[in-house]
């Protein structure tokens, strides 16, 4: 790579990356709200259709009107499956540009991850980026001191969850904003829940058990929780919440001594092993996608994830839609815990327009931009200040279906977990050691004992290096 400052167009075509979301039209400083109807492209992980959607403009908060003259700021953003979500930001971002005299150019990509992870290496290429999960760790320094905005926002909004304070943090100094994290749910078909007998869904994994079985024993469609390498984040999320609720974990408090090698884990992968033979027998080949469009499809009753099966069944599949659900992850043994996943947002430090990049980052934290955001997002972007929990306008409290989604994350934990977040644990998920450990006891590749074996020496390859 030449010892040049990469602008984003170039670090694209290094990386043979493509596909920004569609531009929407930018609402004025005074724009009144109104509902337009256009044709949208919906993206369902791997499927594209056309379908037909209201897009709501909203009315930007009041800006302070300081300018930025001259500044540009390049922005590494995560593309999101609901597109209005893409379309949303894009009109913010534009607007407040065009208001402070500054050059916006927001990437809105699929590969953003890879794409922050390429500036960050070669210290170019984007001010502002969209992290996930644990990077605000890894990058550390890279990242310029928020610690003044994150306690404004804490103090007028209710307070931080712990779990974004905790990832957002590193040595005491905030180095990102932690945006929103993704719920994650059971989505259930209320029809067949009933037909064996479950009015109401199970609490427990044993009671989620005892339905699964008693579907197949009727001929129903059966459950199809994701246990795939090929469908990282949603098995991710299966895997992690099924060990914690058993009591067990990867690593201990100190984030050093390794421990997954504990009879909790034999129980958690026992229990898996009981629940894939009465499961959809392609749980294991699963990506990002297939338990959207099983369930989707009628084929399987009930799986984990966000609410984009939700969100698809409203717009194309309507008599699913009026037939599903959602419920938290059961407890366990161990009670109840599970896997969140977060967006923050992070102004590199080498960035030549640190000013502009913070004030625009302050002002699409307020919830004159935050709050639409959410609700478009219908859980996909629940914030991580307290104060959004009981606002009425939230999706969890106008709609029953989303009810269960509320406030999750303040029993959910980071991987890692119950040490702190670190680059070591965003290593492990990205290797995903946890997820494998599962797959390979539901595929007979390796009993629980080779596959507890295998796991500990990956996990200790790492923590222990």
């Amino acid at each position: 790579m030449k010892n040049h400052k990469l602008s984003r167009r170039e670090l694209m075509r290094y990386m043979a990356l493509g596909g920004a979301g569609l531009v929407a039209t930018a609402c004025g400083a005074q724009a009144t709200p109104e509902v337009v109807e256009k044709i949208v492209t919906v993206e369902v992980e791997k499927e594209v259709e056309k379908v037909v959607e209201k897009e709501v403009v909203v009315t930007p908060t009041a800006m302070a009107m300081e300018p930025f003259p001259g500044a540009s700021l390049e922005m590494l953003m995560r593309r999101s499956v609901i597109q209005a979500m893409n379309q949303l930001q894009e009109a913010q971002i534009k607007q407040w540009g065009e208001a402070h005299e500054v050059e916006t150019e927001p990437t809105f990509s699929r590969e953003w991850r890879e794409l922050t992870a390429a500036a960050v290496e070669t210290k170019s290429g984007g001010d502002i980026a969209e992290l996930f999960q644990s990077t605000a760790q890894i990058y550390g320094n890279s990242l310029m001191d928020v610690s003044e905005l994150a306690e404004d926002l804490g103090e007028r909004y209710g307070g931080w969850y712990d779990v974004g304070r905790d990832v957002a943090t590193v040595d005491g100094v905030w180095r990102a904003i932690p945006r929103a994290y993704t719920a994650h749910a059971y989505n259930y078909r209320t029809d067949y829940f009933s037909e064996v007998g479950y009015e109401e869904p199970p609490k427990t994994y044993d009671e989620y058990l005892d339905l699964a079985t008693k579907l197949v024993d009727a001929g129903l469609p059966p459950v199809g929780n994701s246990i795939s390498q090929t469908g990282p984040n949603d098995s991710a999320s299966f895997c992690y919440s099924l060990l914690w609720s058993y009591g067990a974990h990867e690593v201990e408090e100190d984030g050093k001594t390794v421990s997954i090698n504990s009879q909790e884990t034999r129980d958690a992968l026992a229990y898996a092993q009981d629940l894939g033979k009465v499961a959809a027998p392609d749980i294991t080949a699963y990506d990002e996608g297939s338990n959207n469009r099983n369930f989707l499809a009628g084929e399987i009753s009930c799986t984990q994830n966000a609410t984009s099966i939700y969100f698809v069944a409203e717009r194309q599949a309507p008599e699913v839609f009026e037939a599903m659900s959602h419920f938290q992850y059961p407890d366990g043994p161990a009670g109840h815990h599970q896997l969140v996943e977060l967006n923050l947002l992070s102004i590199f430090d080498f960035g030549e327009n640190k000013d502009a990049a913070h004030a625009l980052v302050a002002w699409l934290m307020e919830p004159e931009q935050l709050g639409p955001l959410a609700q478009i997002g219908i859980t996909f972007y629940t914030p991580l200040l307290s104060a959004y929990d009981d606002m009425p306008n939230m999706p969890w409290n106008f709609d029953p279906k989303l009810a269960p989604l509320k406030g999750l994350a303040y029993t959910g934990h980071l991987p890692g977990w119950p040490g702190p977040p670190s680059r070591k644990a965003g290593e492990v998920y990205g290797n995903q050691s946890i997820v494998n450990m599962f797959a390979r006891v539901l595929t007979g590749e390796a009993d629980i004992e080779e596959a507890i074996k295998i796991a500990e020496d990956e996990l200790k390859s790492v923590y222990e290096a």
